[in-house]
Parts: structure tokens; sequence; C-alpha cells
């Protein structure tokens, strides 16, 4: 008969425990040293260190499990027998040598930091070393994990890298900008030095170094990749000396500036990304206003000349005013400079209705950028110019840009004219795509029956736009149209579109998207489970448990059955349970398990209880979930 180790876990029977340890039948000896290290305390650690101490009292080998539970409970006399495992050479077994190190960074100590040290300064330290270390983060291991660094160069040093960060010690800092400055750092090594250089307290920068550190971040800060280059331009900007290299990268970004000699786009866009984030820092100089202002010219680049407006909305102030205005005439940034214009603390709303105003044919770009601005500052003021601009002899985008404005400002009386044009098929599709956004935003009742027949448009621009604004009207024909939809329509985004908009409408839905569950769709899968998410109620549950379980969504179960999880309702007992006792395959057995182990209800305990009496306790996460259920019933 065998042992029920599971009824000790929950009694915290630790006698018991170590008489499976003992005489148990396998794998329950070996189970059994899991348990006792969960139960933790001087007891279950007596009972390990027995094991350990007498080994041929054991079932072979558990000794070597019980001495790793034993230094996860970091109690010091697992260090002697870690130690002499050490010094005897490494194991032949590399699972083993990996535990015997994981086994000295879980117990610490002074003991165990000075053998890890020690190995640190092999001719190829193991990388489970360095991990061990990371975990500990002895500051007395930085000069071996330096030296180590170099043992390592190239291709094995990251994580040697990344540990240098954890310890967040100055000393670290030479040797992070030494490889963050060299030419023949991979981008990969350079940006892993970036990061470790960013953990270091602000209070120890800038760090001693044989050049300026600032100096040695400027490669950095021209990289192309924006996860490299961030970074190094917040730590430039620690100090005033690496606040003049920001400034003086913007400042050579200019087109001005010979090409052989100027900034590198991306590092201006980098600066003018952190100017945008801390515009309280900019502003004051002088010089920072017209840098930017230098960028707008066409002949920056234009993800340069998008860069600088952003930083000139965020800065503000009379001169970027004037130079936004100047650039809303430009086809290429037009949408940036006007969410610039938009964003500032004095927007020029005057100079922008002016703009609008003016229909002549050399200002079509400036009314086009005007009509997004104005929109995005809700300007009613602007409603009977943007009705103006809807008209058929405006060009395309200006009356595009009017359909956004008019629907961002929720304009109800602009409603009919947009109607109109949305219904209109003489007209482009994108355009009355845009007309139908325009709708949905302002949601007027007498909408509906202009999103309904949309939705069946022949342009799938216009049906992409239908669909989302049907989610505003949670009424019964709607909901009926999109069920249809999300089931039948042949383009996946306008399919993806209509169950997002039956999830944002919630109650209403709820029924069409359990019913979807059942006559599942593959390509809408994911947002299925999104929407049932938003949906409370046991029709949504019964809907996320077809998608948990049925042979045919095996793509979405685990996602379908982390959001049972995440409802934490006992009305998710039963089919978490389900997946415990589906057939073979995969299922998200250990994710139900942690569920029903979090409810906290008699049914649900008992389903985790049995599930672990007749599948065993081989894994982490099943001892998890028993561990949840007896630390609760302590």
């Amino acid at each position: 008969m065998e042992p029920d180790i599971v009824r000790m876990r929950l009694e915290g029977d630790v006698a018991g425990l170590a008489e499976v340890m003992r005489s148990g039948p396998s794998p329950h000896y070996s189970w059994a040293v899991d348990l006792l290290r969960d139960i933790g305390g001087r007891e279950a650690a007596d009972a390990l260190f027995d094991c350990v101490n007498r080994p041929d009292a054991y079932p072979k080998r558990l000794h070597l499990h019980a001495l790793s539970a034993l230094a996860e409970l970091r109690d010091r006399r697992a260090v002697p027998r870690i130690l002499r495992t050490a010094r005897r050479g490494e194991p032949d077994n590399w699972a083993r040598a990996a535990r015997m190190y994981e086994d000295l960074g879980a117990v610490g100590g002074p003991e165990a930091v000075r053998e890890l040290i020690h190995r640190l300064g092999d001719p190829k330290p193991p990388r489970m070393v360095v991990e061990a270390v990371a975990r500990l983060r002895p500051p007395e291991a930085v000069p071996a994990l330096l030296a180590a660094l170099w043992a390592l160069l190239p291709g094995d040093e990251m994580h040697t890298v990344e540990t240098l960060g954890a310890m967040r010690d100055p000393r670290t800092a030479p040797a992070l900008l030494y490889l963050a400055a060299s030419e023949g750092s991979s981008p990969r090594l350079r940006k892993g030095a970036v990061l470790a250089l960013a953990q270091l307290p602000e209070d120890c920068w800038p760090p001693p170094a044989g050049t300026d550190a600032e100096f040695m971040l400027t490669r950095a800060l021209c990289d192309p990749d924006a996860a490299t280059a961030r970074p190094a331009a917040a730590l430039l900007a620690r100090t005033n000396y690496g606040m003049e290299i920001l400034r003086s990268h913007v400042h050579g970004a200019a087109p001005r500036i010979p090409a052989e000699d100027r900034t590198p786009a991306c590092a201006a866009v980098t600066v003018c990304a952190y100017i945008q984030e801390h515009p309280a820092r900019f502003g004051e100089d002088y010089r920072d206003i017209p840098n930017l202002i230098a960028l707008l010219g066409e002949q920056s680049v234009p993800m340069v000349r998008r860069a600088a407006a952003s930083a000139l909305g965020a800065v503000g102030g009379s001169a970027a005013t004037e130079a936004l205005l100047a650039a809303l005439g430009d086809d290429r940034t037009v949408d940036t400079v006007a969410r610039a214009l938009s964003a500032l603390p004095e927007p020029p709303v005057r100079e922008l209705l002016a703009a609008l105003a003016d229909d002549s044919p050399a200002a079509r770009p400036q009314r086009r950028g005007s009509a997004i601005a104005l929109g995005l500052l809700e300007c009613a003021d602007a409603a009977p110019l943007l009705l103006d601009a809807l008209g058929p002899e405006n060009p395309r985008d200006v009356r595009s840009a009017a359909a956004d404005a008019l629907g961002d400002l929720r304009h109800e009386p602009a409603a009919a004219r947009l109607a109109s044009l949305a219904g209109d098929n003489e007209e482009p599709g994108t355009l009355r795509a845009r007309a139908v956004h325009a709708l949905g935003r302002i949601g007027a009742p007498e909408s509906l029956r202009v999103l309904l027949a949309a939705a069946r448009d022949p342009s799938e621009p216009v049906r992409v736009q239908a669909v989302r604004a049907l989610g505003g009207f949670p009424v019964r024909e709607a909901v009926a149209a999109l069920g249809e939809i999300a089931s039948t329509d042949a383009n996946r985004d306008v399919a993806r579109g209509a169950v997002r908009a039956l999830g944002r409408m919630g109650a209403p839905a709820v029924h069409v998207l359990a019913a979807m569950a059942s006559r599942f769709r593959p390509d809408v899968g994911e947002e299925l489970v999104t929407a049932l998410a938003e949906c409370a109620g046991a029709e949504a549950v019964s809907g996320l448990a077809v998608l948990a379980t049925s042979p045919e969504t095996a793509d979405v179960r685990v996602s379908a059955t982390e959001t049972l999880v995440a409802r934490h309702s006992p009305d998710c007992v039963a089919p978490l349970a389900s997946i415990l006792s589906a057939d073979p395959g995969y299922y998200p057995r250990d994710t139900a398990l942690r569920g029903l182990a979090a409810l906290d209800t008699e049914e649900a305990d008992a389903h985790v209880l049995t599930y672990c009496r007749t599948k065993g306790l081989a894994s982490e996460e099943v001892r998890a979930a028993l561990r949840t259920i007896a630390d609760r019933r302590r």
C-alpha cells in the first residue's frame, strides 16, 4: 500500500515523511524529500540532514537530493558536504555539477562565497558558477567576476555582464564602459553593458574610469537599437557634461553640418525622445530650441523631423510654436507636427483655426494638419470649419482629417453629413472608412442603420471600421450582425474586429461569444478568449470552458485556462477540474491546479488533492498547489 504523503504534507507530519524517505517505495521517497523542504523548520531540516549524514541507510543517491533540499533551507550543515564534493572535482554528470553550484548559491555564507570566487578563477568559469554568484551578489566577488569577464570573451560573457549589473558596484563601471565603447563589442554585448551601467546608483555617477564615462557612452548613444541608445542617453543626462554631449548630438544633426561630420540620425532621434520625456530639463539653455528647430527643415530625414517636432511640442514656448506652425505644411511629418501642436502647454488655437479656414490650393497641407490638431484639442469652435472641409471640392486627405476631427469632437450635428459620405459608393473606400470611424466615435443612435449597412460593404476598410464602431451600440441588431460577421467574414481583420467589438459590449453579447466557442474559428481564437474575459457570468465561463477543453481549440487552451484562473470564481471549479481529467494530450493542467488551489473552497481543494494522490508529486507546480492548501490549513 502506498503511503499517503499528501495527508502527511497537510498535517505537517515530519516523522511520517522521514519514514517514507527511509523505507517508502519509489518515487515516494524522493517526493518526501521535496515535501520536507516545503515544510521547513528545524525538525524537517534534521530529517534531511540524517539522510545526508547516513546515506547508506536510505535509498541509493537520495542523499544528494536531500543535500539540495537542505541547502534551499539555508541550513549551514549542508556547506561542508557540498564543498567536499566540489573539491573532489566536478561530478561527471553535468546536471549534478550545476545543482552543486546552485546549492552553494542557495545556502550562501562565507565558505560558499569563497568557493564560488575560487571557481570564478578557472580558465573558463562555468555559467552555473556565475549564476550562483548572481544569486548571492557578494561584494567581494567583484574582482573575480571582472577577471572572469575577460576569460569568457568572446561569446560566453553575457551572464557575467548581467551579474556585474546586478551587483550595482561602482568598481564594475570601467570594464562595462570599455565594453560599451569598444568597436569590437557585438551589439548584444554593448546593450548588456549599458543596461548593467544603468543599474549603478545615481549617487556614484560618474564612476571612476580611465577616460570620461560620458565620452565612453557616445558610441552606445549612436547605436541604432533604441534599447541600447535610450539607456545611454539617460546615463549621460546624469551629469552636466553628459547633458552637453546630448545637446551636441542635436546640434550636430543639423543639415548644415557636412554629411561626414553629422550626428547619425538615430542618435538625434534618441536625444529628441529623451527631451520629449524630460522637457523640464531642456528649453532654458539658449541653444535648445534653435537646435531642435534646425532639424525641422526638409533637408533632414523624416524620422529626425518627426522626433524634433515631438520634442518641441513637449518643451513649448513661442519659438517652438512658430516653428511647428511653419512645419505644418510638410506632408511627410504633418501628423506628428499636428500632435506636437496639440501637446503644447499653450496650443495656438487661433492660428490653427485660421489655417483650417484657408481653402487656397497652397494651404492644403496646413489645412489637413490643422484639422488633426484641432480634433486632438477637441476644439468645438472648429466644428463649422470641419464640416465645410468635408465637402467634395476639398482634397481627399483634408476630408479624411476633417472626418477624424469631427469624430474626436463627438460633434453629433455632423452625423448626417458623415452618414451620407459613408454610404456614397462613388467615394473612395478609405475616405468612407474614415466617415464610418467618426460615426462610431460620435455614437448618435440614428447612425446604427448606416453602420449596419457599412458592416456588409464590399470595401474591407469600411467593414473594419464599421465593426469597430458597432461595438459602441450594445443593442440586439448590432449584436446579431457582429456575431454573423465574426463567424463568416472572409477577412480575418474584419472578423477579429467583430469579436473585439462584442467583447466591449459585455453582457448583451455574451451569449453570442459563448456560442462562437462551440463553432470555433481558429483565426479569431485569441480575440474570442479576450472578449469572453471581459464578460461576467456563467455563460462566459461556459464559453471559456469549451475553449480550454475542446480538442479543436488547442491553440487557445493555455490562454483560456489562464483566463478561467484569473476570474478567481467558484463558478470556474468545474471547468478547471475537467482540465485535470481531460484525455491524454497537452492540456495546461499545472495552470488549472494553481487556479483551483487559489479558490479556497472545499470542492476545489478536493480536486487538487485527488489529482496529487492519483498523479503524484513529480512536478514543482503540483507541489506548489499542495503547498498552497497546506499553508492555508495550518
